[in-house]
């Protein structure tokens, strides 16, 4: 890009800017350079590779995340709480379910994520290693909930009558039939906020405050 005859310039800044909007599903050095009307090899003087871009980007995403607790909430009322807030914020941030579920935290953003999740389960009386177990398996379910779901709506629009041929396969079943008929009319939130809000309960009740990370049993018992 040339002004006035002469390069334009741009800083590290400006390639993050680019990214955000452009956003992590789509994110590319080359989409991110066709943005700032530059060449990829101008962006790979700032960045040096796709994945430290994705980084930046991922990172400044998520500092516009800012996470509310009502201190009136209980500990699986907070947990399903933040699940729910992570999940929309990452369906209007679509590609970042998948990043954060990579790696988490990468960096000062999710750090400080983490450590607002870590007060406020303090406050409900956990200690930092409590919290943060709490606080990561909400959230790892929470994120692999969204991906699943983003999974779902991109088959559903690449592959017409997915969703439908799914139905007629069910319904063929007498016995699945039967369970269709059984399950009341619900929308995506309302089965999230459903699975969100049975892990809480577990999770609060096989970890209550008190009770130390070290005592719980990680070892599945079937394992051999």
């Amino acid at each position: 890009m040339k002004t006035g005859g002469r390069t334009a310039t741009f800083a590290l800044g400006d390639i993050v800017a680019a990214g955000v909007r452009i956003g992590l599903a789509e994110l590319t050095v080359q989409k991110v350079a066709d943005a700032l009307g530059v060449t990829t090899a101008a962006v790979y003087r700032h960045v040096p590779s796709r994945s430290a871009l994705e980084n930046l980007v991922g990172e400044a995403i998520l500092a516009e995340l800012t996470l509310a607790d009502d201190p009136a909430h209980s500990t699986a009322e907070h947990l399903v709480s933040f699940g729910a807030q992570l999940r929309r914020f990452v369906l209007a941030h679509p590609g970042s379910a998948d990043y954060f579920q990579r790696l988490f935290p990468r960096g000062a953003s999710g750090v400080r994520l983490l450590e607002t999740q870590v007060a406020a389960l303090g406050r409900r009386g956990y200690d930092p290693a409590a919290a943060t177990v709490l606080s990561s398996a909400i959230a790892t379910i929470s994120l692999g909930l969204v991906v699943a779901e983003e999974s779902r709506t991109a088959h559903g629009r690449d592959e017409p009558g997915g969703a439908g041929e799914a139905l007629a396969a069910m319904t063929g079943s007498p016995v699945l039939r039967e369970a269709l008929a059984g399950i009341p009319d619900h929308t995506a939130d309302d089965y999230f906020v459903l699975l969100l809000t049975a892990a809480a309960d577990g999770l609060a009740a096989h970890l209550p405050p008190g009770r130390p990370v070290g005592s719980l049993t990680l070892r599945h018992p079937f394992t051999t």
